[in-house]
């Protein structure tokens, strides 16, 4: 059955989909550097995002939901790009730490 576009904005997100603002704001940061046009990086779902994550998943040939799906994370690889400033900022504070003791 196709659901409208009003009709699919106000359905339950599919399973695996997340809300978080920080995954949102990197979909939305990796669809601009894509080429498609996501609107403003500002962690919220609105028609732009919504239209850029169709995209987005109609040319990957996957299921088109027009959400931060389970399927549309792996495929921005978005959970990698989230940890990696975490992970980077850890190794440098593990470096600083461990400057400082051999300083001692």
């Amino acid at each position: 059955m196709f659901l409208g576009w009003a009709e699919h904005a106000l359905s339950a997100p599919p399973a695996g989909a997340t809300a978080e603002p920080r995954f949102i704001r990197e979909a939305q940061h990796t669809l601009d550097e894509l080429g498609f046009r996501p609107g403003p990086v500002d962690g919220v779902v609105g028609r732009k995002t919504r239209d850029a994550l169709a995209k987005y998943q109609r040319s990957q040939k996957i299921p088109v939901t027009g959400s931060l799906d389970a399927e549309t994370m792996v495929r921005l690889d978005i959970h990698e790009r989230v940890s990696r400033p975490a992970a980077r900022l850890e190794s440098e504070a593990g470096r600083t730490f461990e400057a400082s003791r051999a300083a001692r």
